[in-house]
């Protein structure tokens, strides 16, 4: 009898300790360790790169920075500045959460020292396993959030990885982004083509158009020039 009790007690011992783990969790969508000083690390996008998880679909496995997780590169450029996604939908695994799957972009070193890393949990508040689809409902601006944009090195490579926030199943998939899309906005941004380097469908970017204020003003000498003409001859 002492035996079975003193085993329910380490059973029970056990699970509140998990369940302690699981309810610290971050609970803000962004997280990043940088917050610039006055408008500093801020930048105007004048790009975008598309992310396709319906092409391939992404494995969310272990803890940050464990060897099994997903490491990719699809996207290269100067800086993020802002991400964007539509009908992400999350597929969890045994008693993992939604919210526990996190996308972290950081530069090509994979390193999370400061001003180089942003996490993204796209089922942050959701504590409990099953499958949910999301969308930002339009672009989650870095600087909105007072949020340094995440700058390449001189490689102008961007890294992806893919990984749990807390580690249901030891070396094995926790959680999977099974549909949906995910654009990257920021400066000079190009696409990584699928293959060895970037695991998922990068779409070509999207060129934001700059104001022109050059020909802009020629313009309107020009409509000038020719509204006096007109006038003149009649």
């Amino acid at each position: 009898m002492k035996i079975k009790l003193l085993t329910t007690a380490l059973l029970v011992g056990a699970i509140s300790m998990a369940s302690a783990g699981k309810f610290d969790q971050q609970t803000t969508l962004l997280q990043s360790d940088q917050t610039p000083n006055g408008n500093s690390g801020f930048s105007t996008p004048n790009s975008s790169v598309l992310l396709n998880f319906n092409t391939t679909q992404g494995e969310s496995w272990d803890g940050q920075d464990d060897t099994d997780n997903v490491f990719t590169t699809c996207v290269s450029g100067t800086a993020i500045t802002g991400l964007e996604w539509n009908n992400v939908t999350i597929e969890t695994v045994g008693a993992s959460w939604l919210s526990e799957p996190v996308l972290q972009f950081t530069d090509s070193s994979g390193s999370a020292s400061a001003g180089t890393i942003l996490n993204l949990t796209v089922g942050v508040g959701d504590d409990a396993p099953g499958v949910a689809t999301y969308s930002s409902g339009g672009i989650i601006d870095l600087t909105d959030n007072n949020i340094a944009d995440i700058t390449s090195l001189v490689d102008g490579n961007f890294m992806i990885q893919l990984f749990e926030s807390f580690d249901d199943n030891a070396d094995g998939i926790d959680a999977l982004f099974t549909s949906g899309t995910l654009r990257v906005h920021g400066t000079d941004l190009q696409a990584i083509p699928a293959g060895p380097n970037c695991l998922f469908g990068a779409l070509p970017p999207v060129i934001i158009p700059a104001t022109n204020n050059f020909a802009l003003f020629a313009l309107f000498l020009t409509l000038m020039f020719f509204g006096r003409r007109f006038i003149k001859q009649k």
